[in-house]
């Protein structure tokens, strides 16, 4: 399966999370995320474009790999695989005795809702501001791409996509 997904920045999300209420959207959730990402002794992930990171919210945690992004699709997709960990510090000292290293940690506050077959979700992200993800996940990237246009229309998000993650952005904001 497809992470396929769009990522605007906005200058609030405010008004996009107001049209979500009055289009139907089902509001799922509103958490605050710690996502911790590791690095490989064995290959450099940002030389890769690769990413492991355990996800901490709200209780819950998982581990995830997400594969190098795949080029000329519009927008941000990758292969990704999840897996839901009971004791995430357990986890990250285990990586880290069998040499992983962290290499960064990103928080944000996540609203997130279903519209339209995607899953819209808005970020506050410390120290980057407000963004919009729209996101599909799929084996077939072309209907993602199209389904995604139509809930940007639909939901009047202007903008560039940004195929940066929130990490990348990060450690770019970190070496300015």
């Amino acid at each position: 399966m497809f992470e396929v997904e769009a990522k605007i920045k906005v200058g609030s999300t405010g008004p996009i999370r107001t049209r979500l209420i009055e289009k139907g959207a089902v509001f799922d959730k509103k958490s605050r995320q710690t996502d911790t990402y590791f690095n490989s002794p064995f290959r450099d992930f940002a030389k890769s474009d690769e990413a492991l990171r355990i996800r901490s919210e709200d209780g819950f945690s998982e581990i995830t790999y997400k594969g190098p992004k795949v080029q000329g699709t519009g927008a941000k997709a990758r292969e990704e695989f999840n897996v839901e960990v009971s004791d995430p510090k357990n986890l990250a000292e285990i990586l880290t005795k069998i040499g992983f290293y962290r290499s960064a940690e990103v928080f944000k506050t996540r609203e997130e809702f279903r519209f339209m077959e995607t899953n819209v979700a808005l970020d506050r992200v410390d120290n980057l501001g407000e963004f919009v993800e729209i996101e599909v996940i799929t084996d077939d990237r072309e209907s993602a791409l199209e389904k995604i246009e139509t809930v940007r229309k639909e939901l009047e998000i202007t903008g560039d996509h940004i195929p940066e993650s929130y990490l990348e952005m990060i450690l770019a904001k970190g070496n300015e």
